[in-house]
């Protein structure tokens, strides 16, 4: 499995398409309020918890900062969900579904978080 750690920043692949999951409940016992992932080789469905994470990964928070927004949205204590979170991000990483960004990618998406 992908290690990740709190300093790693993420962004989603360009070729992973989402899609809310009442489109797709039938996919998963855990999809209400979730997302689909879908690539060219596989699907991958996120229930509520694993949403709120998908949707935190923009090549700009660090993974320690995803998991802070996580355990803030939650009202649960940062020590509680660090792990899965990391866990979660790994797997994304293993699955091709998110990448960490090149240093150009990065210097972009900072310019872009300043101007915009």
């Amino acid at each position: 499995m992908s290690t990740v750690h709190d300093d790693d920043v993420l962004v989603r692949r360009l070729d992973v398409t989402a899609r809310l999951t009442c489109q797709v409940e039938h996919l998963s016992e855990r999809a209400e309020g979730g997302v689909l992932l879908e690539t060219l080789i596989g699907r991958y469905v996120l229930d509520s918890d694993g949403r709120t994470v998908w949707l935190l990964i923009d090549g700009r928070r660090t993974v320690g900062e995803v998991v802070t927004a996580v355990a803030e949205k939650l009202g649960l204590p940062v020590a509680e969900v660090r792990e899965v979170v990391r866990t979660l991000c790994g797997r994304l990483l293993e699955l091709g579904l998110v990448e960490t960004p090149s240093s150009f990618e990065a210097e972009i998406l900072t310019q872009s978080a300043v101007a915009g």
